[in-house]
């Protein structure tokens, strides 16, 4: 948690473009291209093509003669209940964050008078500085309470069933990762130019794209990924604007 209160930079607001040098493994700059974060109709490209990729991913999960089924379905018949009861809480572990944080209700300190006296202020501050931390071990007893819930509540339910929850949990894991990964390829195929204007792209197609070494690939989506606004950093900048 953040708890300063006036380190908002506006600037993150403005930064859709950026000049990016493409390096070998010495260090040596070989390329250098342009990026921005695409528009709409890119986005939406982007977003119906991770769809259909995620879409195929399920199918091919759910298929038992395929090579996803067979490398992530079929040794689960090996697998003992408290492997699978585990498996099925890390699967879950973003479910229980959201859920800890969302019941985790720590009240912000009220601040002090205008006319408050310098050690009412020093009081006041050593809270706030403190407060990180108290939200910190409630969250966590949140989170072993939830955990407790559901060791009893996986506990009770017969093999099949809990292969049943793995195995679903497994696929939406595997599916959601399918069209996060796809999704920003694309985003960053779109977005990524030979000149600062932003006329010539700098990939013919995305097979051209995909076919470039991993590191550099890497190297252009961690770029884009540093042109995208995190979400709280947004709310909170737009806390200060009107």
């Amino acid at each position: 948690m953040d708890i300063e209160k006036n380190d908002v930079d506006l600037s993150k607001l403005f930064l859709w473009n950026k000049e990016v040098e493409i390096k070998d493994e010495a260090g040596n700059v070989v390329k250098t291209v342009w990026m921005r974060l695409v528009g709409d109709a890119d986005l939406n490209r982007a977003r119906v093509i991770s769809l259909r990729e995620s879409a195929k991913a399920r199918e091919s999960l759910k298929t038992e003669t395929s090579d996803e089924y067979m490398a992530y379905i079929a040794p689960l018949k090996f697998s003992s209940k408290e492997n699978i009861t585990a498996g099925i809480k890390l699967l879950n572990m973003g479910n229980y964050m959201d859920e800890a944080r969302a019941n985790v209700i720590t009240k912000f300190p009220v601040e002090p008078a205008s006319d408050a006296s310098l050690e009412e202020q020093e009081k006041y501050q050593k809270i706030i500085d403190d407060f990180p931390i108290k939200w910190e071990k409630d969250l966590d007893k949140e989170l072993k309470k939830i955990d407790k819930r559901e060791s009893s509540r996986l506990d009770v339910m017969d093999e099949d069933a809990l292969k049943k929850e793995y195995v679903d949990g497994l696929i939406n894991y595997i599916c959601q990762t399918s069209m996060n990964d796809t999704f920003h390829s694309y985003c960053t195929y779109f977005g990524t130019y030979e000149d600062a204007k932003f006329r010539r792209k700098a990939f013919r197609s995305y097979d051209d794209y995909s076919n470039i070494s991993p590191r550099v690939k890497q190297m252009l989506e961690d770029a884009y990924r540093d042109l995208e606004i995190p979400i709280p950093q947004l709310k909170k900048s737009l806390g200060a604007t009107p």
